[in-house]
């Protein structure tokens, strides 16, 4: 694999992200071995790479994971192809043209080089080389979560050497996620607890880089896909208690930049509607499927505020489309009701039937639902995953990496591929190595099934 990044270009991205952190002014002019000898150029170093993630596709928008998880899964209806997008909503991805690999891959390196950069640095004020570690942590943690799930056994890099890098075979899952635990871990112990940061060369209250509850979040997350159900209830209840910073907020109001439902957000860089709202409601790709409408329940608010549609209802969650105004939605990326879901499931699987109902009726209540009746273990199950279903839908692959680690993918996509014009084979739950990656490392071997 080829991991190759121009400092000098970061650094001069800064000078166009004031809003996302004002770093001062453009430091291109420093020799890289200055870069961390300053608190002002080595936030600027962090800048960039959260301007870059909330500018360039792996996030967003027609090459993003929320639109091509979606494809692959059931939540979409295809109406706008495209070789890639055709590709991936009827399950063939070939290793010719596959999405997210190298942008994950990218961020990681940049990750990495921050993290070797810091942990060098002699001259920085400690409050924030701790924060910037801690983001750093964060980004790589977040891209592995992502890559992991996507690829399977993936390289863990680690490091900005090329030499070792460019010959990586493949780890094992166990390893990777055991790498992601340890930097969130490590991440919410470095993290601050708020987001105003007027020590850090900014003074912003908006939630567009991560503090010690992103990383809290995402923990809950990965332990709940790693089936640590302690683990995961313990991170989650961190996050909900918070009452200080975060609650849940009608529906109408989720998705603006200073809900108090938003974790952690992507500033809107380079326009003043989400790229989200673009793909979804002005370019219109896709409508919601069949499937998809169909589980809403009769009188569910989020079938009413968040599909929207004459001839075919597509997402809208994203309200914002008038680019001559200032920017009133961020895209989101974690949110409070996924915290309350991962703990209604978490104390189901452990046992507790009383507390997964409560979390669950949070959720309910806020979409206008009656609290439910269910009363025995696997309705209740049913219903914390169709609620997933209904909530988080178009929202970072959520349906998609659910099928895959609640084992429902084959019985589902058996179905729903064939009625995309696919047919589904086990092997396609993982997308295909890169081609051009394995012809860069002859140490890459391919995904079952996709084999020449």
């Amino acid at each position: 694999m080829r991991y190759t990044i121009s400092l000098f270009f970061v650094l001069l991205l800064c000078g166009g992200c004031r809003k996302l952190l004002d770093a001062g002014e453009p430091v291109d002019t420093q020799p890289s071995s200055f870069v961390y000898q300053s608190n002002i150029s080595a936030a600027a170093v962090l800048t960039g790479l959260f301007y870059d993630m909330s500018n360039e596709g792996a996030w967003m928008g027609g090459q993003g994971l929320s639109y091509l998880c979606g494809l692959s899964a059931d939540e979409f209806l295809l109406q706008q192809e495209n070789e890639l997008s055709l590709s991936m909503y009827k399950n063939q991805v070939i290793p010719d043209n596959v999405p997210l690999w190298r942008l994950l891959y990218n961020y990681i390196y940049r990750a990495n080089a921050a993290i070797e950069g810091l942990t060098a640095a002699t001259k920085l004020t400690p409050a924030i080389r701790q924060q910037l570690t801690g983001e750093a942590r964060f980004v790589r943690a977040f891209c592995y979560f992502y890559l992991v799930n996507l690829f399977g056994e993936v390289p863990l890099v680690t490091s900005t050497d090329y030499k070792v890098n460019a010959t990586m075979r493949r780890t094992a899952v166990d390893q990777v996620y055991e790498r992601i635990v340890q930097d969130l871990q490590e991440a919410t112990l470095l993290l601050r607890t708020e987001y105003l940061q007027a020590d850090l060369i900014a003074v912003t209250k908006e939630r567009v880089r991560p503090n010690k509850w992103a990383a809290m979040a995402l923990l809950a997350r990965v332990h709940l896909y790693r089936n640590n159900w302690q683990d995961a209830i313990a991170a989650a209840t961190a996050v909900i208690d918070n009452k200080a910073i975060y609650d849940t907020v009608p529906l109408t109001k989720v998705f603006l930049k200073d809900s108090k439902e938003a974790i952690w957000q992507l500033q809107t860089v380079n326009a003043t509607i989400t790229a989200d709202a673009l793909l979804f409601i002005q370019q219109r790709p896709v409508f919601a499927s069949a499937s998809l409408v169909q589980a809403f329940e009769n009188n569910d608010g989020r079938k009413q505020f968040w599909l929207v549609g004459d001839n075919g209802s597509y997402p809208h969650k994203y309200k914002e489309t008038d680019g001559n105004q200032p920017a009133r939605e961020y895209l989101m990326v974690l949110r409070l009701a996924e915290q309350y879901l991962i703990r209604a499931e978490a104390r189901l699987r452990s046992g507790d039937q009383t507390g997964a109902f409560e979390d669950l009726t949070v959720i309910r209540l806020r979409a206008g639902l009656p609290r439910s009746a269910l009363n025995d273990n696997q309705p209740l199950m049913k219903a914390i995953q169709h609620e997933r279903q209904v909530e988080l839908f178009s929202e970072w692959g959520h349906r998609w990496l659910d099928l895959k680690r609640t084992d429902q993918v084959n019985a589902v996509m058996h179905t729903v591929t064939a009625a995309k014009g696919g047919q589904w084979k086990p092997y396609q739950e993982w997308y295909p190595i890169p081609r051009s990656e394995m012809l860069l490392n002859e140490n890459l071997t391919q995904n079952k099934g996709y084999e020449d």
